[in-house]
């Protein structure tokens, strides 16, 4: 949406018109009952409420839904279940823009994530680059996170909002609608990692999660908890890892060549 601004440069003003992200009021009505409204951007909305409904396990697959419906004019979705909405009264609100909201904040509920796979470090800047790549509306307007699925080579699916829980909860809609197995991927996003997001990276089945940006004290336990490799702070030629560095490949290789190096010293 464009608006016009004035800016101020080495002690003059000047004004031009800019595209400003924009942001709306979106509600998620099912079986008639309003569930929750969130501020985002109004793309993906149909993904923003099938991922949403996903990550409170309200729904497991598109099997458990029988409609949905979304006014674009009133910014509204529609949702009809096959099994009736059990009320869910207990509301947790997160540390996400615009004022998160969960229904389940429990990870002792979460098994740990299995996986097999190893992360090359060497792909892991490429990976950041690729996120960057593909946001479409941060390189018009700025203001908006980005979240990304990868299979380690390329990105599969790829949201944008004004909210980084609301970018993971349209990356899942898309998922589930795509029929995209998740499990042994690689989860991509923007913004900062919070204990809740390790949360739908478990929901997913996601071994990887990778931001630009540091998480929090919180997060690196649920990450080790979990059993998730949680990689942040992303830059050209560097990066840190906080939980499970026994997921990247070649790290076993460098510690056994410490280990030899100490040895042959002695």
């Amino acid at each position: 949406m464009l608006h016009m601004v004035y800016h101020y440069y080495k002690g003059r003003f000047s004004q031009s018109e800019i595209d400003v992200v924009t942001e709306i009021p979106f509600r998620i009505m099912v079986d008639g009952v309003e569930l929750a409204t969130m501020m985002c951007t109004p793309v993906k909305l149909r993904e923003l409420a099938l991922g949403f409904l996903a990550f409170e396990r309200i729904i497991e697959s598109m099997d458990d839904v029988v409609s949905v419906e979304v006014d674009e004019d009133e910014s509204d979705a529609y949702v009809q279940l096959k099994k009736p909405l059990k009320i869910i009264e207990r509301r947790i609100f997160t540390s996400g823009c615009g004022g998160g909201v969960t229904f389940h904040l429990d990870y002792h509920d979460y098994p740990p994530v299995r996986t097999e796979r190893t992360l090359d470090p060497k792909t892991v800047p490429s990976l950041i680059q690729d996120l960057h790549d593909a946001a479409v509306l941060y390189h018009q307007s700025r203001g908006i996170h980005t979240a990304a699925l990868s299979d380690g080579e390329k990105l599969i699916a790829v949201a944008e909002d004004v909210g980084r829980h609301n970018a993971l909860d349209k990356l899942r809609g898309e998922t589930l609608e795509r029929g995209i197995d998740t499990r042994d991927h690689i989860l991509i996003s923007t913004g900062r990692i919070s204990s809740d997001m390790l949360r739908k990276a478990a929901r997913m089945n996601t071994p990887f999660v990778i931001s630009r940006t540091s998480p929090t004290s919180l997060s690196i336990y649920v990450a080790k908890r979990l059993g998730i490799t949680l990689i942040g702070y992303v830059r050209r030629d560097k990066f840190n890892v906080y939980s499970h560095p026994e997921n990247l490949a070649s790290r076993m290789e460098a510690v056994v060549e410490r280990a030899w190096n100490s040895v042959s010293s002695t």
